[in-house]
């Protein structure tokens, strides 16, 4: 019967069996689909990384480049995760059986258990390890236990510095256990029967440990091994459909041609640093993949070498595998960079400055005293005297910057090569025996919370390889500074070009106080151009004692800055001290007085604070021991009264103020305030006998320093407060040659686009202009003519014999400096050797700069000029059939 119920019953079949039919392609046709698709795994953001910007040189030598990579990478899904160790079973043989490496930037070692990161320096390893903590939760349990649960972000300063102590007491084997544990290592080994070493458990740790770290960022391929080769891309390629979540992958990877050539002026990339992120994130980089410039001009131009990403949005299947790309945005290749660096130059100035290291350490010792066998590194630098432009820049020992853009990561030895060095072992190896010796040179670096075995170069005894001594070494500049000084005295009238002195061997410094030059004699009557040719130290000594008696204590400081030589330290000009160059500098300061009282005060700030802690007073009185150091445990109460005191001192020093009673308070103040003296039971008469020892350190002897004329001698022989880098004499040098023009030195000759097109052109800048008239710059070129005996001055100069013979006029000045006139014998180092100079005399060129770390005399640097000048002007010497001493014509290893 056909009614209303009827209908009813038919409606309700109908919208029952089409909500059936909907249901059943939607689970069983579709099933898969919308699995997926619900599945935030199965849509991966792809970043196609942009390849960076050429560096090439002057004559379009391409020194850094980019090439493709095989990478091979694991995508994490639900299905490819139920295999994993499977997986990874098979890739790590296939690994081993064509002898590529697994990816290991993983900062947590074994045999022994120990955090190694890319960085020497002590704050930077306390905050990356604590980085690498907070980013694994090891926080969590110490704020729930400690803090009742807190957030990191609610805690105070104080919280927030507790719970980091607490952090940074978690060994690293249990920081290593922890996380095997908690990422199910020894049960997945033990699923497919690997045994469960060490060494098997922590690779299959770092792919874990990657999964997790990327599922931060949306999932992101983990690299297991980069920069295979192509046949063992091919081998995978072959088996993917036996590797569930595997992947080839083709990425740009930076290559620098020639190895180790010109490291210290390209620097290197790295991978972004887990501090930097969020910098770094901000700018658009994708810091889970992308390389940024750590040092060198792959630093100063990260913006401009460093192109724009490019991305695909893709949905991939269960296996991890790309099935649809939803959208593509195409990458964009940074600028290239042209540099004004000459690669021949470069490559001649390197090879020449690193066989005089290796005959040096040969020879181990030159004249009667000077040690060598800790020749171990220098520097050079070359300018274009008429440009500012620089054409070789060399630091040894140089590094490969290949090391750091192989995505596999550096390997041990690597890292402890530059920097985790092992210097106990070192010093055994380079002779130093004795257990106490390698405690007094190498101690342990307690600036490192918990540290018991890595030990810090105390007198600088071994070489930094990522350390640029080119541009970063501050050295006394020796004999080198003295045609500077014969500049302000003739400019200043103080000398006249007659004037002479006899050098009797040794000069007065005040009070009868001789100070003599056994080595070199009496000199005899020299007017200026002898006393640079044979490099008189009374003649300049005495000049700076006329330069001071008519223009003050800045009278010799107010001439070397026009030239580079520092700079007025109440300038406000932001760029005063610097030469100008791209890459990170330091900048060192020649005497003056205001300089000198801030110097001196810290110096004997030190002094007092070495006293107190010590107990015993400079005029060795025995004082109770009162800390003055700044400490993390200090209340600010405490802290304030330690800042009023210092501040005190320091003014004592450069103002001569000084009240007993004053200082009395203050210490009573300080030992009533901080509660580690709290029953010391000070007495007043000992801390008047502190007070005391304040008047001693700071009035008398700091601030009564002030006002003698040693300083001024000193420094006008390039010794004292005259400090300076080995770029910032050559540019001094390039200065004097071109007739008193400062430029600004510069690497960059031009940056264009992809397309070719210049986007950015430097031009010669000047800086300043030297007060220099023709007839002092005739006289001091002279002298320094004379100084390699190649202008007809005689074969007395200093670098006569390493030019002699030499068919192209050059002038130079050597330099021997100090390292330490108390302890360098004691602690095996060895005067340096320095060496500035241009070519050719008569219309110069370029200037060079040359200064071997332990290398004993100036004249073993001078012998690195000459070779730099047989790669300048080897076509003009080829020419004239003149035996070459270097290979010029050798070509960097690739």
């Amino acid at each position: 019967m056909f009614n209303r119920y009827t209908v009813l019953l038919i409606i309700m079949l109908i919208l029952f069996s089409a909500l059936g039919g909907r249901l059943y392609y939607l689970q069983v046709t579709s099933g898969q689909y919308y699995s997926d698709t619900a599945n935030t795994k199965s849509h991966k953001l792809i970043t196609v990384s942009a390849p960076r910007g050429f560096i090439s040189d002057k004559n379009g030598v391409n020194l850094a480049t980019d090439v493709q990579s095989y990478n091979i990478t694991y995508t994490d899904t639900d299905e490819s995760g139920k295999t994993l160790f499977s997986t990874l079973q098979k890739v790590f043989s296939i690994l081993d059986e064509n002898k590529e490496n697994q990816d290991d930037s993983f900062e947590l070692k074994v045999n022994p258990y120990r955090f190694e990161f890319s960085t020497s320096d002590a704050t930077e390893i306390q905050t990356l390890q604590l980085r690498f903590l907070k980013d694994r939760g090891f926080q969590d349990s110490i704020l729930k236990k400690d803090f009742k649960g807190k957030k990191e972000t609610d805690l105070t300063k104080s919280e927030t510095s507790k719970l980091n102590d607490e952090l940074l007491k978690l060994s690293p084997e249990y920081v290593y256990n922890t996380l095997v544990k908690k990422y199910g290592i020894i049960e997945g080994l033990k699923s497919i029967n690997v045994q469960t070493t060490p060494e098997n458990i922590r690779r299959y740790l770092l792919v874990k440990d990657g999964i997790k770290m990327n599922s931060f960022s949306g999932y992101k391929p983990v690299d297991i091994a980069s920069n295979v080769s192509k046949n063992t891309s091919l081998i995978f390629q072959q088996r993917l459909s036996e590797l569930p979540g595997i992947n080839v992958d083709n990425q740009p990877m930076r290559q620098y041609p020639y190895g180790q050539l010109a490291s210290s002026v390209l620097g290197y990339i790295s991978k972004i640093n887990p501090d930097d992120e969020e910098k770094y994130s901000e700018k658009g980089y994708d810091t889970s993949s992308d390389y940024v410039g750590v040092s060198g001009i792959e630093a100063a131009l990260e913006s401009k070498l460093k192109g724009d990403n490019g991305g695909e949005v893709v949905q991939v299947d269960k296996q991890g595998r790309v099935t649809n790309k939803l959208a593509t945005r195409e990458a964009a290749p940074g600028n290239n960079v042209q540099l004004t660096i000459d690669s021949n130059v470069q490559y001649t100035t390197e090879l020449a400055l690193n066989n005089e290291l290796k005959y040096l350490r040969s020879v181990g010792k030159v004249g009667t005293d000077q040690i060598t066998t800790n020749a171990t590194r220098g520097a050079a630098v070359v300018i274009d005297v008429h440009t500012g432009g620089v054409l070789a820049l060399a630091s040894l020992p140089s590094f490969n910057p290949n090391d750091f853009s192989n995505p596999s990561g550096l390997t041990e030895e690597q890292n402890q090569k530059y920097f985790n060095p092992d210097y106990e072992s070192m010093a055994k190896a380079a002779g130093i025996t004795q257990q106490s010796q390698i405690d007094a040179r190498f101690p342990i670096d307690t600036s490192i919370k918990g540290n018991t075995t890595r030990r810090k170069d105390l007198y600088d005894f071994f070489p930094k390889y990522l350390y640029n001594y080119a541009t970063m070494s501050l050295i006394p500049s020796g004999s080198t500074f003295k045609p500077l000084t014969a500049i302000a005295a003739l400019q200043s009238g103080v000398i006249t070009p007659d004037y002479t002195y006899t050098d009797q061997g040794y000069f007065d410094i005040g009070g009868g106080n001789l100070d003599h030059f056994y080595s070199d004699g009496a000199l005899g009557v020299v007017n200026v151009v002898g006393a640079i040719i044979k490099s008189s130290n009374p003649f300049f000594m005495n000049a700076g004692g006329r330069l001071r008696s008519k223009g003050g204590d800045d009278a010799l400081a107010k001439y070397a800055w026009q030239f580079g030589l520092g700079a007025d330290p109440k300038s406000t000009d932001p760029n005063a001290a610097s030469t100008g160059i791209e890459i990170p500098e330091n900048f060192g300061q020649v005497y003056n007085s205001y300089s000198q009282k801030n110097l001196s005060a810290t110096q004997y700030l030190l002094n007092i604070e070495v006293d107190l802690q010590n107990g015993m007073s400079g005029t060795n009185v025995k004082l109770p021991v009162i800390d003055l150091y700044d400490r993390d445990t200090d209340s600010k109460a405490v802290a304030d009264i330690k800042t009023e005191i210092k501040n005190d001192i320091k003014d004592t020093v450069k103002n001569g103020t000084f009240s007993k009673d004053n200082y009395k308070a203050l210490f009573k103040k300080l030992v009533d305030t901080d509660g580690q003296y709290k029953d010391k039971n000070i007495t007043d008469a000992q801390l008047g006998a502190v007070a005391d020892d304040v008047r001693y350190q700071a009035l008398q002897t700091g601030h009564g320093s002030l006002s003698l004329p040693y300083n001024m001698y000193f420094a006008s022989i390039g010794q004292g407060m005259d400090n300076f880098t080995p770029l910032q004499l050559a540019n001094y040098v390039a200065t004097i040659a071109n007739g008193g023009t400062r430029y600004k030195v510069h690497l960059v000759d031009k940056v264009t686009d992809s397309t070719g097109k210049v986007v950015l052109q430097n031009q010669p800048t000047v800086i300043d202009k030297a007060d220099m008239s023709a007839e002092t710059r005739q006289l001091v070129m002279a002298g320094m003519e004379g100084v390699t005996g190649t202008g007809g001055g005689g074969t007395d100069g200093t670098a006569a014999s390493t030019f002699k013979g030499f068919p192209i006029n050059t002038g130079g000045k050597t330099g021997t400096a100090e390292f330490n006139t108390t302890i360098q014998d004691q602690v095996g180092r060895s005067d340096y050797a320095w060496y500035v100079g241009f070519a050719p005399a008569d219309n110069p060129q370029i200037a060079v700069s040359v200064v071997i770390f332990d290398g004993g005399y100036g004249s073993e640097a001078s012998k690195v000029a000459k070779g730099i000048y047989e790669g300048y002007f080897k076509d003009e010497l080829q020419k004239l059939n003149y035996p070459l001493d270097i290979d010029v014509n050798a070509k960097p290893e690739n």
